[in-house]
């Protein structure tokens, strides 16, 4: 399983522009060719996952609206399952699976969302188990890479993990600051040199909206 965190950011890391707000707001300053360039990449993964929030804040479609045909399999993780039943990937055509844990389940609501035509996956008991997530993607799938689009939160979860091979970040010439703010990764954060999460820089291209910076798992 190949796993791509892939995102857009300020210089100083940031995704929104204040807790709680869309990342649409940033896509104003990208132009045609870069929502282009976005939306192909997401023709090149098997599957893309974002966390709950982005389904609540932005509702997004997450497809690939220039390529017939190679549209992503939206995996959605939820602890609680809360995610609207009139979401755009519970409602439209494509194909969507939602992941929860065992004690967050609700048998209810997989019977509502299995009605609408998409699919569940229970992975985890408290926390949805990221790297057990993998392993049945793979298995009962055949899905073999991910672009993970999320929030901060989920950012650390698949890092925590060790699961990211390959980070993609178009990062726009803004600075946002704010302590409280979304940042590319926050969750518990390391302390020690020793633990983080290292990466080696293999691709930088400036673009006229953004500096794009591709990175690999350091070996």
């Amino acid at each position: 399983m190949k796993i791509t965190v892939f995102s857009q950011i300020s210089i100083d890391g940031k995704l929104t522009l204040g807790a709680g707000n869309s990342s649409k707001d940033l896509f104003s300053l990208l132009n045609e060719q870069d929502i282009e360039f976005i939306h192909k990449f997401r023709g090149k993964v098997d599957g893309i996952v974002v966390g709950k929030n982005t389904i609540l804040t932005d509702n997004p479609f997450l497809t690939n609206r220039y390529e017939i045909n190679k549209n992503p399999v939206r995996i959605i993780p939820t602890s609680s399952m809360d995610i609207p039943l009139d979401s755009n990937v519970l409602t439209d055509d494509g194909r969507t699976i939602v992941v929860t844990t065992e004690n967050g389940k609700d048998m209810e609501k997989i019977k509502q969302i299995q009605e609408l035509g998409k699919e569940c996956l229970i992975c985890g008991t408290d926390s949805v188990d990221f790297k057990e997530l993998c392993v049945q993607l793979e298995n009962k799938y055949g899905i073999t890479s991910l672009m993970v689009e999320g929030g901060g939160f989920l950012n650390w979860k698949v890092f925590d993990k060790d699961l990211v091979d390959e980070i993609v970040l178009m990062q726009l010439p803004i600075i946002i600051g704010g302590g409280t703010n979304v940042t590319l990764v926050d969750g518990e954060g390391y302390e020690e040199l020793t633990t983080t999460k290292k990466f080696k820089v293999v691709e930088m291209q400036q673009q006229e909206n953004y500096t794009l910076m591709r990175y690999l798992k350091a070996v």
